[in-house]
């Protein structure tokens, strides 16, 4: 064999370095030489000289002077670019024997295949914003950026770490901590150009972006000081060898390692844990060590469910499957441990380290990222590493009584993440989804895991998890040996262990879930979230204590019958059933991961995982099954999912029961030591928690009535608004702005649609809370989510004498539901109708939907109503769309029969003079405006009656009626927070007829009735009829 070609590695290193950099000053320079400087340096908030330095991307893509070499010397940037990768992947797998101290552990080949990886989709990713370009496909360009930045870090840190020589490692250091430190201002600087709209930030974040650059460049260049004593080398190995080439061979191998440093084939793994020395540390620092792991099981617990919400953000807004349910195998993290090598890193003290810093770091810390894509890639990134993290420490510990502690440990995060919520008006105040002006205390959280991380790091190892004591053969021969495992035993605890952690997502990540499914109306029959949410936390942080026998066939049975209960009967009866069922699930998490923790690591929980994403996907289908392809097979089945999953779960609590597990002098002392410390901390902290939980759950019972907009007249405020399941356009939950809206349009009596918010894609929420308890309102949640709708709210400022739940006939679509209530409003019993009909797809069922409410609403066709629904028909369609159907079948008079560019939602009344409607545009807070008008109290005694449409619908100037019957002037023009009147300039108003004797009623803000009926005013005249 000949040597043809041969050149240094660091040949490799250099053609990069150079390429890399002239592409970048060229596109800058010919920028400035082309006379295109100011137009790059312009952008939508200011314009040269304001802003004066030019942006990456509006440099290398925004003009073809700058982007068509750029593009050229890039492309020709690509092979030193992937022969680099590959070139430093062999270096960091086979380091030469001279450049490892004597006793060195075996090099950690899988942290460089996981470098090499990273380096390969981080250089696709460079590709797609390097040659898509912000002007062509901006959304394209920005996701491909964002994952490239979120990829150089671990880049970065992995290619340091795989460093030969330490030497080496703290110089390549130095440039990642130069680009670490500047993503901080950059993002502050992103924020105030892009959100606070203050010129000349951009300038600034433009610098910071080249410094990424600069840093990026400076890092990978210093590759070079590790391939100095390696050559590239093509051979002919058709030729005869005229050179020492023995060791070349013409098929691809790995170089093998060093024998010193291979162990052989059946040499046990030694746990890292038992290298340190034999004094117990103190028992304060065991308790500083057990609050660090509580709160990780909080973080753990915040990005798990965040992935959910998350990810359904984009059905939610597209009503069908978008592909980023995909996200769901974030969750498939347990199949890794099939890997041998993998292994071995995954139960090491470093992945541990790693893993716990991208799930706080990356999956809480990315709140502020105003994409909802860049949101989930790092939720679904944070998920993988939060289950490794908690796996990585299972499948070590081996199903030793220790486990017992993981899993209280674990469950504790639960408890207090469902407080958390509960004080947060039930949003999760560490998830990304929030930021500060949404209700998060994401700094806050984030500090917190820097502190619980930094302790983990500096934690004696005695107080870490130890495995059982290995079994010596020949000794205490009397004594059997643990029996491993049967794969019947395996599979039962893999299936249950995956619907275990469904029904844990589903019923205890929000303490007012379980009163949700028992909810059925006024007059009130059964659990409120006022008080009865707190004994929801205490059965969730109580059920952590009882650890004997809680696998026992028998519990099982007991919780069944709980989770029966909850489905089959309403009120109290389901209530107790919850509180049953919450109090089980959370007894049974300790000993289920323990005893799944003795079995096979990747079969056990990547299976389970496997399991849970089944059972989340088919949960959801029982509901939106018309937008799942063959999704009838489960509509509204609830009884068949949450069957399978409480037989599926007592199934593998029976294996668990049944299997032969790590005891007595099997285990180490410090095991003992550290699980009794932990059980005493548990049941003191379950104690804490339990009493917080009921004491503020007592101290949020309204003590005063909610008052009314205008408490001294006979007149009222309704509105409609479609919320989407309170997600805005950004992805953020929306119950703040929402109420801002609702507060500035005066809406006394509000019906809110799509807010079957207590299910796990939407993060088990309460939309009502923040407007209910700031505003001061009575609250009807609708249907539950075990009755398979979308959700329909009824807020009221008068009190709710009584409601009835429908749920409308649906023969094809989703179910429809629908709330018929009476109101106390200034005295007299006045009917209020919300519903949501179905889909324009299912005409059939819109008609039969709408006929249903049609009869209900003819029953009582003397009494004042307000009908506030979803429709989806024009104004004035004939039969069989909903429109005719309603008004006539249903004795009810359109708000406004001119306002013809209407299609789903709808206002009727009758029986009520009509005084004001407007239309307010919801700016991004959801797709459908909030419709309200506002409507007059008949005299007492006195019919209702308009006597023809001049008299229903004759229009007024705002001038012409007096200040309480006016809806609010801030909203028109241009409005406020993006919300303004729309298809008027303003509200509609309308005068009573003559004969209501009420022109007169409310000037000068009078309350007197007797004076209505001989004067009135005209443009603010005093008229004597």
């Amino acid at each position: 064999m000949t040597v043809l070609l041969a050149f240094p590695a660091k040949w490799v290193t250099h053609a990069h370095t150079f390429t890399a950099a002239l592409a970048f000053a060229t596109a800058l320079f010919l920028g400035w030489a082309a006379g295109l400087w100011k137009k790059l340096c312009a952008n939508s908030v200011a314009r040269w000289p304001v802003e004066w330095f030019p942006s990456v991307s509006a440099t290398i893509g925004d003009h073809v002077p700058t982007r068509a070499p750029f593009q050229i010397l890039i492309a020709l940037c690509a092979t030193p670019r992937f022969l680099l990768l590959i070139v430093q992947w062999l270096v960091h797998r086979n380091p030469s024997l001279k450049s490892r101290p004597s006793g060195a552990r075996r090099p950690k080949t899988a942290l460089a295949d996981v470098e090499f990886i990273v380096g390969i989709v981080r250089t696709i990713c460079c590709g797609g914003w390097v040659f898509v370009t912000s002007r062509d496909q901006p959304d394209v360009h920005d996701f491909f950026m964002i994952l490239y930045l979120l990829l150089t870090v671990p880049w970065m840190y992995l290619s340091a770490v795989n460093c030969s020589s330490a030497a080496t490692a703290s110089r390549r250091r130095l440039p990642m901590y130069g680009y670490l430190c500047t993503i901080p201002p950059l993002m502050w600087m992103y924020c105030r150009h892009s959100f606070l709209k203050i010129k000349g930030a951009y300038t600034y974040y433009s610098i910071l972006e080249w410094s990424l650059v600069f840093w990026d460049l400076a890092f990978d260049s210093l590759s070079t000081l590790e391939l100095g004593h390696l050559q590239i080398a093509f051979v002919d190995s058709s030729s005869p060898s005229t050179d020492n080439l023995s060791s070349v061979t013409t098929t691809f191998t790995f170089a093998k390692q060093p024998s010193e440093l291979e162990p052989s084939a059946d040499e046990p793994l030694v746990d890292w844990t038992n290298h340190g020395n034999d004094r117990p540390s103190s028992s304060l620092r065991l308790g500083l060590a057990w609050i660090s792991d509580v709160y990780f099981g909080i973080c753990f617990w915040t990005v798990f469910t965040g992935l959910s919400f998350q990810l359904f953000y984009w059905s939610v807004w597209k009503l069908a499957l978008a592909g980023s349910e995909l996200a769901l195998m974030g969750n498939l993290a347990g199949y890794l441990f099939h890997s041998k090598s993998a292994f071995r890193y995954l139960v090491s003290h470093d992945a541990q380290i790693t893993h716990r810093s991208i799930t706080i770091f990356l999956g809480m810390g990315c709140y502020f990222l105003p994409w909802p894509f860049a949101r989930l890639v790092c939720l679904v990134v944070g998920t993988w590493a939060g289950w490794l993290a908690l796996l990585g420490t299972w499948v070590r510990v081996k199903g030793s009584e220790e486990m017992l502690a993981e899993g209280q440990t674990l469950g504790l995060g639960i408890a207090i993440t469902m407080l958390l919520k509960y004080v947060n008006y039930s949003n999760n105040p560490f998830w990304s989804l929030l930021n500060g002006s949404s209700g998060g205390w994401n700094k806050t959280g984030l500090v917190l895991g820097a502190i619980s991380l930094a302790e983990y790091v500096y934690r004696p190892l005695d107080l870490h998890p130890a495995p059982p004591l290995p079994e010596a053969p020949g000794k205490d021969k009397g004594q059997a040996k643990s029996t491993p495992p049967t794969v019947l035993q395996t599979r039962l605890m893999s299936l249950g262990l995956g619907t275990a952690i469904h029904l844990i997502q589903t019923f205890l990540m929000d303490a007012g879930t379980v009163i949700s499914w028992t909810w059925t109306g006024y007059p009130i029959k059964g659990s409120t979230l006022h008080p009865h949410a707190g004994f929801i936390i205490a059965a969730t942080a109580l059920g952590l204590v009882s650890i004997p026998n809680a696998l026992h066939p028998a519990w099982s049975t007991i919780g069944s019958l709980g989770a029966l209960a909850l489905y089959a009967f309403p009120d109290w009866t389901g209530f107790y059933g919850g509180v049953v069922l919450t109090y089980y699930l959370s007894s049974i998490l300790p000993s289920y991961v323990r005893a799944a923790s003795a079995c096979s690591p990747a079969t056990t929980f990547g299976n389970a995982l496997l399991a849970y994403i089944v059972f989340d996907v088919v949960s959801v289908v029982t509901a939106a099954y018309a937008f799942v392809p063959m999704g009838w097979l489960l509509r509204e089945r609830t009884d068949v999912v949450l069957g399978a999953c409480m037989l599926s779960t007592a199934a593998g609590a029976w294996a668990g029961y049944s299997l032969d597990l790590p005891s007595g002098s099997s285990l180490p002392r410090r095991t003992h030591r550290r699980t009794k410390a932990v059980q005493r901390f548990t049941l003191i902290s379950a104690g804490l928690i339990s009493l917080l939980g009921i004491l503020y759950s007592f101290s949020r019972i309204p003590v005063e009535a909610p008052v009314p907009y205008y408490p001294e007249h006979r007149i009222f405020s309704a509105g409609i608004w479609t919320v989407h399941f309170g997600v805005d356009k950004d992805g953020r939950d929306s119950q703040r702005r929402m109420r801002d809206l609702v507060q500035g349009m005066e809406v006394d009596v509000l019906g809110l649609l799509e807010t079957d918010l207590h299910r796990f894609v939407y993060g088990n929420r309460d939309l009502t809370r923040v407007m209910a308890e700031e505003l001061g309102y009575y609250v009807d949640l609708g249907p539950g989510p075990n009755k398979h709708t979308w959700g329909a709210v009824l807020l009221s400022k008068f009190p709710i004498l009584n409601s009835t739940h429908h749920l409308l006939p649906s023969p094809d679509g989703e179910l429809a539901p629908a709330i018929y209530a009476t109101l106390d409003i200034q005295g007299e019993h006045v009917n209020v109708m919300v519903s949501h009909n179905g889909q324009e797809e299912d005409l059939s069922d819109r008609t039969l939907q709408t006929t249903e409410l049609a009869r209900l609403l003819r029953e009582t066709a003397d009494k004042p109503t307000v009908f506030i629904g979803y429709l989806v028909t024009r104004t004035g369609d004939r039969r069989p769309w909903p429109y005719q159907i309603l008004m006539e079948d249903g004795r009810m008079w359109d708000i406004e029969i001119d306002d013809r560019w209407r299609w789903c939602e709808y206002m009727a009344f009758r029986n009520l003079w009509r005084v004001a409607y407007a239309r307010v545009h919801e700016s991004d807070i959801s797709d459908t405006e909030l419709q309200v008008g506002k409507f007059l109290l008949g005299k007492p005694g006195q019919k209702v009656i308009y006597e023809d449409n001049q008299q229903l619908y004759w229009h007024v100037g705002e001038g012409d009626i007096p200040e309480p019957w006016r809806l609010p002037s801030q909203f028109r023009g241009k409005g406020v927070r993006g919300h303004r009147y729309v298809v008027w300039d303003g509200p509609l108003y309308y005068l009573p007829p003559k004969h209501s004797e009420l022109r007169g009623y409310g000037w000068d803000w009078s309350t007197a009735l007797d004076k209505t009926a001989t004067i009135e005013r005209i443009g603010g005249v005093i008229i004597d009829p």
